[in-house]
């Protein structure tokens, strides 16, 4: 599914920028290992504390209080406020629990994840949820957002 992603975003000349907090770069550096790279990664801001969030993105601290760092409201602002940094086509954030220490509660166990993707000027939300080891999490948050991103740019209705 990644390299059927990347195939396609590069013959239809889509270039990709990412604002990664849970995912810390791993959504990046997977596209970077592309054969297609350099045609459609353009970067990546890792904003894994909130400082960053904060003061980089200039996402509002009474945002973070309402709904926590680990939300789809901040995710859906970090694309907002991020895109003035990259010339892309294709925005993508994401924001989770990969593991213990963040805001997770019953409703929002460690492993779940939300990740926005806003191409054509349409915003779309996700909330995923994997468990496992981290590394497993990552892994298959990459294959979920890699096929939302096929759905997307195909024009179909997720």
């Amino acid at each position: 599914m990644f390299n059927q992603c990347c195939e396609q975003l590069a013959q239809k000349k889509i270039k990709v920028a990412f604002f990664e907090s849970a995912s810390a770069g791993y959504l990046a550096y997977q596209f970077s290992l592309s054969p297609f790279s350099g045609k459609i990664l353009i970067g990546s801001l890792v904003c894994y504390d909130l400082k960053v969030k904060e003061n980089v993105l200039g996402i509002s601290q009474q945002l973070i209080e309402k709904y926590t760092a680990e939300s789809m409201p901040v995710t859906e602002e970090m694309i907002h406020q991020g895109k003035r940094f990259f010339n892309a086509d294709l925005y993508i954030a994401c924001t989770g629990l990969l593991k213990k220490g963040g805001s997770e509660t019953k409703e929002k166990p460690v492993g779940t994840f939300f990740y926005s993707i806003w191409y054509q000027n349409r915003l779309h939300n996700f909330r995923c949820y994997f468990t496992g080891l981290p590394e497993n999490k990552l892994k298959s948050l990459l294959n979920d957002i890699t096929k939302n991103i096929i759905q997307i740019i195909e024009d179909k209705e997720i």
